[in-house]
């Protein structure tokens, strides 16, 4: 008895180790591991936010701060990993031989977009699409800090408009009232990923002009969407040769906007949010404003409708981006997959099943609400090829003849007449 005890804990002692050396070798093979920012860019990565909305922050750990960041050591791996992800990256795409001629760093010239439309027009979604793209520094609506207002002049147009200039040109001194204003409102920094991956451990590099301004020369590439300027204001910025920037006035249905927007506690009682009249005055501003700037700067404008977007979204993303002057990328291509065939609920998501949304209006607004709408935008419908519907069947009807229509639509770019 006592020998067959003694070889039942002998065995067990054996078979415990054993368990105990895989276990061991199981975590020293992990210990070097760490995730990829851009595999934590999900819906686990952090709750997204926008205009007025302030809610916390969930992240996950992509650059784990030690309490001291060395900021050349900082930039220097910024560096290293932009040259990385672009290191299979045809330049030519953007006309240039090298990732240098693209760096202000290294006095070269990054490819600069601007997104000009109004809030609840899709402009989020199609921020990230160019900010999928590697080695993207996206400015996330700069000028948040004049709330819920369309700028159309004076007395906010030029200071607006300076504000947008310096920022594409990475020049972030005289700007306070901007800093000032991000530090109570953090989603104007955590929209822009690459930057927020170094403040989320330590908030006051994003309030730090000088390291700002060296971060974000550092990128070849860069974005902007603002919802609160008219077009016709933009000309400023197409007229500035420094930096030749090329614009995209993205435009969507009133009907789905006005929809969009009922989801929104920011918009009421903010008359140029919650008024369809002011909303389809300044679709017909954009208009005229659109045929004049084509007619002036025609390789440095695309008018898109949102519509195009949702229900092509590869093709269409691809004709952006040539006209952006940006090759296509797996990580734009693993962007649309994961974001255009999946619901995931909050009116600031990005997980759309893309071709859902451009019509929901119809199954969600009262009909004589639908009719409030297109009575104040008629001419604003007419002219951007939006088809009125005349009873709650015809909103059906109407919808299958769009989707032919965007669908079935080979050209390049929106041409106004």
């Amino acid at each position: 008895m006592l020998r067959r005890i003694n070889f039942y804990s002998i065995c067990f002692a054996f078979g415990l180790s054993v368990l105990l050396i895989l276990a061991g070798s199981r975590y020293t093979d992990n210990t070097n591991y760490r995730p990829s920012a851009e595999s934590h860019r999900n819906i686990r990565n952090f709750l997204k936010i926008e205009d007025g909305e302030d809610v916390l922050l969930q992240t996950i750990p992509t650059n784990p701060y030690d309490g001291s960041p060395n900021i050349e050591k900082l930039l220097e791996k910024t560096r290293s990993r932009i040259k990385f992800e672009l290191l299979d990256y045809n330049f030519t795409y953007s006309g240039v031989h090298s990732l240098d001629n693209l760096l202000l760093e290294s006095d070269g010239r990054p490819l600069r977009s601007l997104i000009i439309s109004t809030w609840r027009s899709g402009t989020t979604f199609l921020g990230e699409v160019l900010n999928s793209m590697p080695g993207n520094f996206y400015h996330y609506e700069p000028l948040l800090k004049y709330e819920i207002i369309q700028i159309r002049g004076p007395p906010h147009a030029e200071k607006a408009l300076n504000t947008i200039k310096k920022l594409l040109k990475c020049k972030y001194d005289d700007l306070e009232d901007y800093f000032e204003y991000g530090k109570s409102h953090l989603h104007q920094f955590s929209h822009n990923t690459r930057l927020w991956d170094h403040c989320k451990y330590k908030r006051d590099l994003c309030f730090d002009a000088d390291f700002t301004e060296k971060f974000c020369k550092l990128f070849p590439f860069q974005s902007m969407k603002v919802v609160r300027v008219r077009l016709r204001l933009i000309k400023e910025i197409l007229e500035d040769n420094e930096l030749n920037v090329r614009v995209v006035l993205l435009i969507r249905d009133p009907r789905g906007v006005m929809q969009s927007r009922q989801h929104r506690n920011f918009c009421q009682p903010a008359p140029d949010c919650w008024r369809p009249e002011l909303l389809c005055a300044d679709m017909i501003s954009d208009y005229v404003a659109a045929g004049r700037l084509l007619q002036e700067y025609p390789n440095k404008l695309m008018v898109l409708r949102y519509e195009e977007l949702a229900l092509n979204p590869n093709g269409t993303t691809h004709l952006l981006l040539k006209f952006l002057r940006l090759g296509a990328t797996q990580s734009v291509d693993e962007f649309l997959h994961t974001h255009t065939n999946v619901e995931v609920a909050g009116v600031s998501s990005t997980f759309r099943v893309s071709r859902d949304v451009p019509f929901r209006w119809k199954n969600v607004l009262d009909f004589n609400y639908v009719d409030e709408i297109q009575t104040a935008c008629k001419e604003a419908m007419g002219l951007w090829g939006y088809r009125m519907a005349h009873n709650a069947l015809n909103s059906v009807i109407l919808s299958v003849h769009l989707i032919h229509v965007l669908i079935y639509s080979h050209r390049k770019l929106w041409k106004v007449s």
